[in-house]
Formats: C-alpha cells, sequence, structure tokens
C-alpha cells in the first residue's frame, strides 16, 4: 500500500459525479448472475439504479452505515477512493467510478434521497458534509494495472466488512490474470500463498464449469463453495481429475456427472447434493463403488450411499456409536432434569436419525 500511495491524490468530489461500480464483487453474494456491464454504460440511469438497489441488499448492512452517517456525519478520515470514468455522460461533466466505498456512497446518496422526499430533514451543513466528498484519485495512467483489485481487496479481503470466498477468489484470478506471480497476488491481499492458490484453483474450476454446453447456464457464484469443498478433499479432487499444469479437470466423465449433482436436474427444486457441506459425506464413500452407484441411482441419496457404505466399513463409524451410546448412558437423573431445550433437540436429532438409518437399511436389504 506504500508504493500504490504515490498514485493517489487528495480530491474533492460531488456526490452527484460519484458512479458506484455496476460491476461490484459483493453483488455475487445475493446470487447475482456473472454477467459485467460494459465501461460505456456505467453512467446510464437505470445501470446505476440498479446498483443503487442492489447495494441497499441488507446482506450489506449499508442501513446501519446510513444512520452512523446521520448521527456522526462523514468523517474524511477514512476517503473514497475513485478513477476517471473511461465513458461520455450526457451532461458533459467528468464522472468518477468508486473503486473503494461503495457502501458509504450508496449510504450518503440514500440519505440525501430520503432528504428530498421529505423523510429526513437536514442543515445546509450537513448536506455539505454527504455531497462533497473528499476522495482520493488514483492516476492509472501511472499504477500498476492491478492497482485496482488491490486498493479494495486490502480493505476487503481480510478487514473491514470483509468479503466472501468468492470476492476474495475473484480478486486472486484477476491479479493473477494480470501478471502477477501467485506469490505476489497473495501478498498484495494479505493472504498466506497457500490460501490464495487454493483460491485461484476453486475459480478456476468455477470458470471451467462456465465453458461446459450443457451445465455452463447454471454457473452462479453460489456453487464456488461445493469447488472449496472439492478440493479440501483429496480423493475428491482425485476423482474429478485436477491437474495443476493445466489448470482444469482432466476426467470429463466423472466432472458432467459431478455437474449433475450440483445443479437442479427435470425440474427438481434441489440438486443431488443439495449444499456444498455434503461434499464432505461424498469424500467418504466416493472411493467405494457400491456406495457410489447406490448414490447414483434415480433415488439415490447420500444417506442411502452412507449407509450402504457403513454396512461395508462398519470400523469406520461403530466406534463413534458405542461412545455416543456410553455417554446417553451417563446420564444422571440430575442431569435429565436439568436438560436445557437445546441438549433435548439434539437427543431427538438422533432418535430420527437412528430410526431413518435403520429404515435405509430394510430397504437395502430388500
Amino acid at each position: 500500500m506504500s508504493e500504490l500511495s504515490q498514485f493517489l491524490s487528495p480530491i474533492r468530489i460531488s456526490i452527484d459525479d460519484l458512479l458506484p461500480d455496476p460491476n461490484n464483487p459483493r453483488f455475487s453474494e445475493i446470487g447475482e448472475e456473472l454477467i459485467t456491464v460494459p465501461e460505456s454504460r456505467y453512467a446510464d440511469e437505470k445501470v446505476q439504479q440498479n446498483a443503487y438497489e442492489k447495494m441497499r441488499n441488507p446482506l450489506f448492512d449499508v442501513s446501519g452505515l446510513k444512520d452512523t452517517i446521520k448521527t456522526l456525519g462523514f468523517l474524511p478520515m477514512d476517503r473514497i477512493v475513485i478513477r476517471n470514468w473511461k465513458g461520455v455522460s450526457k451532461d458533459g461533466r467528468q464522472k468518477y467510478v468508486v473503486i473503494e466505498g461503495n457502501r458509504r456512497v450508496t449510504a450518503l446518496k440514500w440519505l440525501l434521497t430520503l432528504h428530498d422526499i421529505g423523510k429526513e430533514t437536514f442543515t445546509d451543513d450537513q448536506l455539505n458534509n454527504f455531497r462533497n466528498i473528499e476522495s482520493l484519485i488514483l492516476n492509472e495512467q501511472l499504477a500498476p494495472i492491478t492497482a485496482s483489485l488491490i486498493l479494495p481487496g486490502l480493505r476487503h479481503v481480510s478487514g473491514i466488512k470483509e468479503w466472501g470466498a468468492y470476492q476474495k477468489a475473484r480478486a486472486i484470478y484477476e491479479l493473477r490474470k494480470a501478471g502477477l506471480s501467485a506469490q505476489e497476488a497473495a501478498q498484495n491481499l494479505g493472504l498466506s500463498t497457500r490460501s490464495a492458490n487454493q483460491a485461484y484453483r476453486c475459480f478456476r474450476a468455477l470458470e471451467q464449469m462456465k465453458t461446459d454446453e450443457e451445465f455452463g447456464e447454471f454457473v452462479k457464484p453460489k456453487l464456488y463453495s461445493y469447488f472449496e469443498e472439492s478440493f479440501k478433499r483429496p480423493n475428491v479432487k482425485k476423482w474429478l481429475g485436477w491437474d495443476d499444469h493445466s489448470e482444469e479437470f482432466q476426467n470429463e466423465e466423472h466432472l458432467k456427472e459431478f455437474y449433475s449433482w450440483i445443479v437442479p436436474q427435470d425440474g427438481e427444486r434441489d440438486p443431488k447434493l443439495s449444499e456444498a457441506k455434503s461434499i464432505r459425506d461424498l469424500g467418504r464413500f466416493i472411493d467405494d463403488e457400491g456406495a457410489l452407484n447406490i448414490f447414483r441411482l434415480p433415488d439415490g441419496s447420500v444417506a442411502r450411499a452412507l449407509a450402504k457404505y457403513e454396512i461395508e466399513h462398519p470400523e469406520d463409524w461403530f466406534p463413534k456409536i458405542i461412545a455416543a451410546a456410553n455417554a446417553i448412558k451417563s446420564l444422571t437423573p440430575e442431569m435429565l432434569r436439568k436438560m436445557n431445550e437445546t441438549s433435548q433437540t439434539s437427543l431427538h436429532e438422533l432418535k430420527t436419525i437412528i430410526e431413518q438409518t435403520l429404515s435405509d437399511r430394510e430397504k437395502l436389504l430388500n
């Protein structure tokens, strides 16, 4: 950041000339499709309105930030970072794209809108504070091309209002794509090289899925977590045939099958692997052909596959059952009387799971 500071200059900007980024990485958190808005259209009224509405999603807590600014005013100590917009505005004024500070700009615009419609009333000094923003402008002609990625990344990869896993991975990918080494990309965002490399692989895997003719249309940022879980399990990663040289999965047959498990099929509401953490269970039986074939059946499920696997591999689960049984037997009358609602719920859940497991076993035997 000390090197980047030489490319940043203080400037006071009217909020009317600030363009919140319509390609904000945060939007992936609300299931936003991976479609990039062209730079030339950033200032379009409907594009900006769409970005504004998405930024007000409760997930981003702009409402809380708005209330803080309303109470304390907009403090200049933490400046917004901007760059020149490369398009041409209808009013002929230079517009600026927000690199870092989209939440703050949205909060300020929200307060001004509330004032304009009479739901809030602010003094002239307050309005001036909201409208004229002390900012830092990036000299893109002199700064490295990665600066626009590094500046927000430094703040949000491990800092204020932290980005999600997908946003971090996308930042790593863009930095690597811009020519930085794996180590440099990690260092620029304050991450370890190992965690950055893992995020990069997951992002590459998601990008690979986008190119698939059959399943590419289903790709959304939320699927990132499926690949994140897959890379954490060496046998799943191996089954899919990950190759570090090509940065892709090589086993096309298994990969197609995997895609079919993580997206809804034939009008079904939920995919076969209903959530990313299901990959953890998949990793338990993926090397067992019998259990995997049970899972592959039209009515196959993770629960049934695990039941089949555990019958064949009792050593993996039986000691845990014995331990759980002993723990329950050790409960004294006094402990039972004082048992809280959470503990009671856990026992009921255990009872349900046991009953379901025994039922699945009967179905398998029949």
